[in-house]
Parts: structure tokens; sequence; C-alpha cells
């Protein structure tokens, strides 16, 4: 009798012991989901994964695909989130989809490049300055005087805000239209426009290049722009 209660007393300390280690183990998985610190929508452009992992969600707990079983694959963007990892570093995240849907996740964006046609950039780039050329003669003039203010420290808020200004600060009706398709095409585009100019857009024939680092700089793409308006 007593080696039998002695047997219960024990299966009753290691299911106890269990279900206390099991509520630890959860309690510790939980803490290592990432937090969310901002969200944004992003433009829907085209992508390569280079290596790393898509995630179900922002919290990073759970790998659906591995980027390395994809190398031809386009992915398109569709929002971002800055995130605070388990490690209490932050980092930017991508949500994306291949062309039918069924391949998407979260994937930190140093994994992905960007893919830009070299002809649409040139198509867009033409629209822009097409724009520029057809405002009134103050406005194009205002226009012009921005992108003269923009240096090697300029990011592309700093050119949208300045843009910003000038719509807000005028009532030529046309104008404003302008101005925000203006506006418009250099917040989806910049990136991509700033990096052309800098590496010099005539000299790139490739139909379609990839780029790994864009970044939020516009003094190429000012300048480029001076270049080419009338």
């Amino acid at each position: 009798m007593k080696h039998i209660i002695a047997k219960l007393w024990v299966l009753g300390l290691a299911v106890l012991f269990g279900i206390g280690l099991s509520q630890s183990n959860t309690v510790s998985a939980k803490s290592t989901a990432a937090k969310v610190v901002s969200t944004q929508s992003l433009t829907k452009a085209p992508y390569r994964a280079v290596s790393g992992y898509l995630y179900s969600s922002t919290t990073l707990q759970k790998k659906v695909h591995n980027a390395d079983n994809y190398p031809l694959t386009t992915f398109y963007t569709y929002k971002s989130a800055t995130l605070q990892r388990a490690n209490g570093n932050k980092a930017v995240y991508y949500y994306v989809k291949n062309g039918n849907g069924k391949v998407k996740g979260w994937i930190w964006s140093g994994h992905l490049v960007r893919l830009i046609n070299i002809n649409q950039q040139r198509k867009q780039l033409n629209q822009i300055i097409g724009l520029i050329d057809t405002l009134s003669t103050d406005n194009k003039n205002n226009v012009i005087s921005i992108l003269k203010l923009m240096d090697k420290q300029s990011t592309l808020p700093d050119l949208l805000t300045q843009l910003t200004n000038l719509k807000n600060s005028i009532t030529n009706n046309p104008d404003i239209i302008k101005l925000n398709q203006i506006f418009e095409m250099i917040k989806s585009d910049g990136q991509t426009l700033n990096y052309l100019f800098s590496e010099g857009i005539n000299k790139l024939y490739p139909k379609v290049v990839a780029i790994h680092n864009l970044n939020n700089q516009v003094f190429a793409l000012a300048q480029g722009l001076l270049d080419r308006i009338n």
C-alpha cells in the first residue's frame, strides 16, 4: 500500500512539474515574439528574395517558406513593418506575395533585391519632366528652386515635404493636379530614379536590373531632373 501511495505521489509531482514546465515554455515562447513598432502601406513593386525565411505574421514565430527554394520567383511588396525583435534590435520587414499569391509572408527587407525595368523607369521619368514643363511659369520655377535645394544630405521625405508645401500654397487648380501627379510618381519611384541617375541612366542597357540597397537620397534625382527640364 505504501508503495502504491509513493508511486501516486511521484506521479502527481511529475504531472504537476510537467504542467508547470509547459506553462513556463509557453510564456517563454510568447516573450520571444517580435513587436510591431510601426506599419506602412507600400506601392506594389517587384523584388527577388536572395535568402532568409518568410514568416506567417509579424511575430516572426512561424516560418512558412524558405527563400532559398524560390531563387527565380518574383515577389511583390504590399506593406512594411518596423519590428522590435526578441534581441531588442529593430528591423524592417516587408509583406510579400508571389504572382499567384500562394507564396506569401513577412521577410526581412535586407533579404530582398529590387527589380527595376529600365524602360519603364525612363517612361516614368519622362512623364515627371513633362508635367513639370507644363506647369505655369511661376510654379515651374518654384519646382526648379525646390530641386536646387536638394543636396547630398537631402532625403526623399525632404523633397516630398517641399512639394507638398508648394501644392498647399497655390490656388491654380491645373497646377495642383499636376503637382499631385508629380508627388505620387516621385513617392513611388523616387528611390529607383535616384539610383538610375547615380549610376548613369543612359549607360544602363539591360531591360531589368536588380538592386540590393536602395536609399532615400535624392540628390542625383534632383540633378537629373534639372538637367532635363526645358
